[in-house]
């Protein structure tokens, strides 16, 4: 796979090396990077990789932080207080359910990325069972960045993007590590591949009186607007003049 190269300020994180782990253990259970490099056309590059921010899956996970804290206080008092095994053993179960949980919610954020690509977005997660959505730059119609004060503090937000494709599963970018980044690079993409729309008006002009704009192929300078004594002009009816008095020129 060929290497990339920095562009547009953008500093493109190289794709991974050759895995160094036992090869059955990497088809068994690969590393989210692994995964990543096998849906990979052979000549695709990467552009930018970025996944959920740890500081929003603590955040998210408060409550549940909450709860084993309450819980192994509650259950070191019973015990303490004679409860003996039954509320030390209620105690631990509840605590080892709610850690349970956590693992795998960890473990589903870790495993999934968000990947651009030279010719695609890329969204892959899923630890048992392997989900992919992909949506190629041409089809990219609306970007919503959605940034809540957590996310402000903390520095993560939530990229949402749009297609023509309704039935997309590349819709929310959740809890992006690096967001206005991610962001930039997907509007530089989106403008790469569709271009700008700049009116005629806005061209430049090469200086010159009833000249062609600098580029060539472009409309001349914008006509002065008429004079209060002109007449008005529209195409394929006859000239309408300007009353004097200001009264209605589709009058009697």
């Amino acid at each position: 796979m060929r290497s990339s190269s920095p562009a547009s300020g953008v500093t493109r994180r190289p794709p991974a090396g050759p895995p160094r782990r036992h090869p059955l253990l990497s088809r068994i259970l690969p590393t989210p990077d692994e995964v990543l490099q096998s849906y990979l056309t052979h000549d695709e590059v990467f552009i930018l990789v970025d996944e959920p921010a740890t500081s929003a899956f603590l955040l998210e996970a408060t409550n549940e932080i909450l709860i084993i804290v309450v819980i192994a206080l509650v259950t070191g008092f019973a015990v303490g207080n004679g409860g003996g095994m039954v509320a030390a053993t209620l105690g631990l179960m509840v605590i080892g359910a709610v850690t349970a949980t956590l693992v795998v919610r960890r473990l589903q954020a870790w495993y999934t990325r968000y990947a651009l690509t030279d010719f695609r977005l890329i969204r892959s997660w899923g630890v048992i069972k392997r989900q992919l959505a992909w949506m190629p730059w041409s089809k990219v119609t609306d970007v919503l960045l959605v940034q809540n004060l957590a996310g402000r503090i903390l520095g993560y937000a939530t990229v949402r993007i749009e297609s023509a494709n309704e039935a997309s599963g590349f819709k929310a970018v959740t809890d992006l590590r690096d967001p206005h980044r991610f962001h930039r690079v997907v509007t530089e993409m989106v403008q790469a591949k569709q271009g700008k729309t700049v009116p005629p008006w806005m061209k430049k002009d090469d200086g010159g009186s009833g000249g062609a704009p600098s580029g060539g192929g472009g409309r001349g300078p914008r006509p002065p607007r008429p004079r209060a004594d002109e007449a008005i002009t529209i195409p394929g009816l006859p000239s309408i003049p300007l009353p004097d008095d200001g009264g209605d020129p589709f009058g009697d």
